[in-house]
């Protein structure tokens, strides 16, 4: 009699498992296709789903411990589902793996132990240790401690009741075992039947969402959809097929708010939760949407019409939007590879089309356009630099044969603490013999922050102006000194070969060009930033740079290379007020003076701004300074 109600059960569960597997399958065709291929390269593709999804390589490497309590969890989990199915065909087909008894019998033994220490391990990760992207649950996340206690019943049950089983028809011997067996397939069902509609549902996503990610360089964004109607994603028809995959693969682990700068400030802003409320979306409307219907108007019942829902306050608020700095860190922590910020970025282009750009942004937007760097400083006091240089400096009608364009950059060229730092970079180049020459006040932004604020227009204007200047002049090698202007004449301008200024030290001091005499005796933590980390993997030449100086010591900060926090100015913060309770720069600077070093070294101008800053606000002069790592070669190499 229990055998039958178990299949009856069967049934259900199945049923309703697939009535939900439909549904999301309609949820995800109901996006717009995206515009970039996300299926082509399908052997490389099936690689990463391998190692990503079923080896958990991308996870171990982020966070080993729970990457590999993940590892059991998951491999006992497939191998119980496969002992399950056939289990199930034995009990009705009682010769068929009858010569696998053994196999069957330690397999399951073992999986169910591997499933139980993973659940655990991940379970006193969540109740006991609590990291801190636990702190702030997500209001629809019900389902959290029901699917964890429900897999912890059925790995204990499993456990315990293996020495009854025995390959016969039935479930067991005895009526007590029969009903326990009874109950443990019922909890198993249950299981089954909640996938689709719980955090269970990123088992079967995850490898499609690993399949479709993203093969584009992570300094390159989104590419615009080539259709008139799309102005960024403002309204949900806006959202991609792969968005809404992504939101169902997402698990809730909160990794990409560990070192969200926005989130760690106490901003509304958090990824995980954008992501779910994607997922959670259409639930904001009055009655149930018909899934798969057009979203552009939802009929009702009653023959009247809703418009479908807007991304801005539903998934997003404004502050959150405005909060991003386009650092990267949720994507690069992404186990499957969400694309958080890429979706920020296409809102705030919505944002911006729709005329709704809050002041701050639009006056950051309106310097650039005006005078071509984002304090609104007279264009013409560009070069003016120039004048604090104990070198000539040589512009590009100075010295025409040149073989690399200085790209000197807005910060290095108006900013008063950055400025002495290119007057010693002029000697540098100089003394190494570079043939290079500057643009003066020719230059003109270089739009990289410009796109991630969503001024797509303006980005193109600004790229088109610098490309006309650098064809007037026969340029094809650039030195660029911030990395934002590195990253986005790297791999958004085409046709040119491009280099760090780190790099071009680098190559000079292996050379033997510049020689570091004089021995810096100072403690020194160096902060990795996302343009020249995150975005384009320069996380070791820094530090070879710093380790070449004689004397110096370099420890790092607990969060470095990809985990490296964020400075807070990137995505058009550098001349905002800062949303946040908490300002990312102070968060940084006291976690670079806790090392003990005495010097916090930057390779950014506007990480050079944000932490000096951050220094000064939290009292810590007398413990820390902040200086360029071109500063600390100077004083070596000439001090």
């Amino acid at each position: 009699m229990l055998e039958f109600i178990y299949y009856v059960l069967l049934i259900i569960a199945l049923i309703i498992f697939a009535k939900g597997l439909k549904e999301k399958i309609e949820f995800v065709k109901s996006g717009r296709p995206s515009s970039e291929p996300r299926t082509n390269n399908k052997l490389r593709r099936l690689k990463y789903v391998i190692v990503d999804a079923f080896l958990l390589i991308r996870l171990i490497k982020r966070e080993k411990k729970m990457g590999i309590g993940h590892f059991l969890v998951l491999w006992g989990f497939i191998i119980l589902f496969v002992n399950i199915i056939l289990f199930t065909i034995y009990a009705v087909i009682p010769e068929a793996f009858r010569g696998a008894y053994v196999l069957f019998k330690y397999s399951m033994t073992a999986s169910a132990i591997l499933f139980f220490a993973g659940l655990i391990y991940m379970g006193v990760n969540r109740y006991i240790i609590k990291p801190s992207r636990f702190a702030r649950k997500y209001d629809n996340a019900r389902d959290d401690d029901l699917v964890l206690l429900l897999l912890i019943f059925v790995a204990i049950f499993g456990i315990a009741l293996k020495e009854y089983f025995r390959f016969t028809p039935g479930f067991a011997n005895t009526l007590i075992v029969d009903l326990l067996w009874f109950a443990h397939g019922i909890a198993i069902l249950a299981i089954l039947a909640l996938i689709p509609y719980t955090k269970l549902m990123h088992i079967i996503v995850a490898p499609f969402a690993i399949f479709t990610r993203t093969e584009r360089k992570p300094g390159i964004l989104r590419p615009t959809p080539q259709t008139e109607d799309y102005v960024g994603m403002v309204k949900r028809s806006d959202l991609t097929r792969r968005d809404l995959l992504a939101s169902l693969a997402c698990m809730r682990c909160g990794r990409c708010q560990d070192n969200c700068p926005a989130f760690n400030s106490r901003t509304s802003l958090s990824p995980m939760f954008l992501v779910q409320n994607i997922r959670h979306l259409d639930k904001i409307l009055k009655d149930e949407l018909p899934i798969g219907k057009p979203y552009d108007v939802v009929l009702e019942e009653d023959g009247g019409e809703v418009e479908e829902p807007l991304l801005l306050d539903n998934v997003l608020d404004m502050h959150a939007i405005w909060a991003c700095t386009t650092c990267r860190a949720c994507m690069e922590m992404c186990p499957v590879y969400i694309e958080q910020m890429d979706m920020i970025i296409e809102m705030r282009r919505g944002i911006i089309e729709s005329g709704e750009t809050p002041p701050d942004v639009r006056d950051f937007l309106t310097n650039i356009q005006k005078q071509k760097n984002p304090w609104g400083e007279g264009k013409f006091k560009r070069d003016q630099w120039v004048k604090k240089s104990e070198v000539p400096v040589p512009t590009v009608k100075d010295n025409p044969e040149f073989e690399w364009l200085w790209f000197v950059g807005c910060a290095h060229s108006f900013d008063n603490r950055n400025i002495p730092v290119t007057a010693k970079l002029a000697k540098i180049l100089k003394d190494i013999g570079v043939n290079y020459s500057i643009l003066g006040r020719d230059e003109g932004c270089c739009g990289n922050d410009v796109r991630r604020v969503g001024e797509e227009g303006l980005f193109q204007l600004l790229k088109e102006e610098n490309v006309g200047q650098f064809e007037k002049f026969g340029v094809k090698r650039i030195i660029a000194t911030s990395p934002h202007c590195f990253n986005t004449l790297k791999n958004e301008y085409e046709g040119y070969d491009v280099k760090f200024i780190l790099e071009v030290i680098h190559d000079a001091i292996k050379s033997g060009k510049l020689k570091l005499k004089k021995p810096i005796n100072k403690t020194v933590t160096f902060h990795d930033p996302c343009y020249l980390g995150r975005y384009n993997g320069l996380y070791e030449l820094p530090r070879e740079i710093l380790k070449s100086i004689p004397g110096l010591k370099l420890v790092e900060m607990p969060r470095n290379r990809n985990r490296s926090f964020c400075c807070g100015a990137g995505g058009g913060n550098l001349v905002r007020e800062y949303p946040g309770q908490f300002r990312p720069n102070n968060l940084r600077a006291k976690e670079a003076a806790e090392t003990g070093a005495e010097i916090l070294a930057v390779a950014c101008p506007f990480c050079m701004i944000m932490l000096e800053d951050g220094v000064k606000s939290e009292k810590l002069e007398q413990k820390i300074s902040v200086l360029d790592v071109v500063e600390l070669v100077y004083e070596s190499a000439y001090g």
